[in-house]
């Protein structure tokens, strides 16, 4: 990935009040991982959704889901992503959220 692509990204993501991934195909998957990525690192403390629509993102929760429960993603992180096919809630969802505190590695 060249370094012009990482930084246009870097600048929608900071111009976005939050990120919503509607269905869509292998960049979208790219794109909103890096978002729900991020801010386990503190380089994104803004809301990550996904909508939902008739069950289009269910198979990635419950992948989480067990990433989850095999010690591979801390709760705080599952939970800072919401899927839902109700935009009300995704927006509610998104105007109450607070970032997770983010990982620190010491050096």
């Amino acid at each position: 990935m060249s370094l012009i692509w990482i930084t246009e990204k870097k600048k929608m993501m900071a111009m976005a009040d939050g990120m919503l991934a509607l269905p869509g195909g292998i960049g979208t998957l790219e794109e909103i991982s890096q978002a729900a990525s991020w801010i386990t690192i503190g380089e994104n403390p803004k809301p990550v959704a996904f909508y939902n629509q008739d069950g289009f993102y269910s198979p990635l929760e419950q992948v989480l889901e067990r990433m989850n429960h095999e010690g591979f993603l801390e709760k705080v992180y599952l939970d800072s992503m919401y899927f839902s096919d109700d935009f009300d809630q995704i927006l509610d969802f998104m105007e109450h959220y607070h970032a997770p505190h983010y990982r620190e590695y010491k050096k």
